[in-house]
């Protein structure tokens, strides 16, 4: 079994709350000091605040955790006391798993497979992730995450033994 939890990263959810904080009052400024098009700077405030809540909500009060063990990698999502599986896929669909920035040069370059789906679970915005590329109920699916490199190690290992156990059924 291989477990990975990022760090997070404190600077970026610094920036994160003081970004929304500036926009949000930006926006109650302008509502507050323009009489006409008042109806345009409401709405503009209540698109701040949703943003800003879902903002802060996904990259500061939720950690994902990663682990790789019998055959399956599951992304569980923690967000104070509450443990929540967020996916767990079968690694003998794997079909690959590549740094972000390869994926998105084989992507660009028509390498890659469509994609019915993409999830992203990094718990920082920027930082350096994989993606993990499988099928599930037919469909191609693709899971970007922050491991670190003993976790894609470990985890490239995994869906070797999980494929040629595969094969052998």
């Amino acid at each position: 079994m291989f477990r990975c939890k990022p760090e997070r990263n404190p600077k970026q959810v610094t920036i994160i709350m003081l970004t929304c904080v500036t926009a949000f009052i930006t926006a109650a400024v302008l509502l507050s000091s323009i009489g006409s098009f008042r109806w345009i700077f409401e709405l503009i405030l209540i698109a701040v605040i949703s943003a800003g809540i879902t903002v802060v909500y996904r990259y500061s009060m939720t950690e994902m955790e990663y682990e790789v063990s019998d055959g399956s990698f599951t992304v569980i999502k923690a967000v104070g006391r509450k443990r929540t599986v967020a996916c767990s896929l079968s690694l003998s669909t794997a079909i690959t798993l590549i740094p972000k920035e390869e994926y998105e040069e084989k992507t660009k370059n028509g390498e890659m497979p469509y994609i019915n789906g993409r999830y992203n679970f990094n718990q920082n915005i920027k930082c350096k992730s994989y993606v993990y590329v499988c099928e599930f109920n037919g469909k191609t699916l693709s899971v970007e995450f922050e491991p670190n490199d003993i976790f894609v190690c470990g985890m490239l290992e995994e869906i070797e033994n999980a494929k040629k156990g595969g094969d052998e059924k």
